[in-house]
């Protein structure tokens, strides 16, 4: 169990560090594309850029913040019940949150496959779509894990930090 635990924060931690970078070069790409505009010469494909590292930025951040719990957090129902209700509220959200990761990432899979034999790519600077649909459903495969620990965590009584 402690070994799921361990693996399932080390591989947030990484997906986060991915998404830091991949904001990082969006962020310079932008400042790049606004600086070569003025100059004539914008970056061909901006768009598509900003859009796919939103999508990895966003993807790859979940798993992370479900770790740390820093997700929208309905404080006012639990303060108004006891602690055993709040860990019943605790296990059926977490419950509902693992089914529907789970759903996601496997609909995800099923648009990577459709996208790859398809072809579909970008309009602009023909980038594919499939490995960043085959990413952003790992994304929810980890996040389906990280629920899942958290799960085994409240019912065995272990930390879910």
């Amino acid at each position: 169990m402690e070994k799921l635990n361990r693996a399932v924060s080390v591989l947030s931690a990484y997906m986060s560090v991915v998404a830091g970078v991949t904001l990082i070069l969006v962020m310079l790409l932008v400042v790049l594309d606004v600086t070569m505009r003025y100059f004539g010469h914008p970056i061909t494909g901006i768009y598509d850029l900003v859009a796919l590292g939103g999508a990895i930025i966003i993807g790859f951040t979940c798993p992370y913040a479900a770790k740390k719990r820093v997700h929208v957090f309905m404080e006012m129902i639990q303060q108004a019940h006891s602690p055993k209700t709040k860990r019943v509220l605790d296990v059926l959200t977490r419950l509902m949150a693992s089914v529907i990761s789970l759903l996601i990432g496997w609909n995800l899979v099923l648009l990577g496959s459709s996208f790859h034999l398809k072809g579909e790519a970008s309009l602009t600077i023909q980038i594919v779509y499939y490995p960043i649909a085959f990413g952003l459903a790992a994304c929810f495969f980890i996040q389906t894990a990280v629920f899942a620990v958290q799960l085994l965590n409240a019912f065995t009584g272990g930390s879910n930090e």
